[in-house]
């Protein structure tokens, strides 16, 4: 059991406001502030979610995300903010790189 808990990393906690809207409105700001504050407390991070996008509730009946760009097709111009912003959202998570797969594998 001593083993396993040396092992064992800490947790990294994230919270992530989802669903967005691009008004900026005082609560807004003032959730944000809140946020913050609780962070250095409670000891997690803040990071941007997705906005409110009209691409992600066309995509959600599907059980489509942008991340299934093979079934897709074709995306229109408007769409690439939002994949730009799952990307950054992606990055802000600071995710461990993916194992390499074997070359027998693939």
């Amino acid at each position: 059991m001593h083993q396993i808990n040396e092992q064992r990393r800490e947790m990294d906690w994230v919270v992530v406001r989802n669903r967005t809207q691009r008004v900026d409105a005082r609560s807004r700001r003032r959730l944000d502030q809140a946020l913050t504050e609780r962070s250095k407390r409670v000891g997690f991070r803040v990071s941007h979610g997705l906005s409110e996008r009209v691409i992600y509730r066309e995509l959600f009946p599907s059980g489509l995300t942008l991340l299934d760009k093979g079934h897709l097709g074709e995306l229109g111009t408007s769409h690439l903010i939002a994949r730009q912003e799952l990307r950054a959202l992606v990055a802000n998570l600071n995710l461990p790189p993916l194992a390499k797969r074997s070359a027998k594998a693939g």
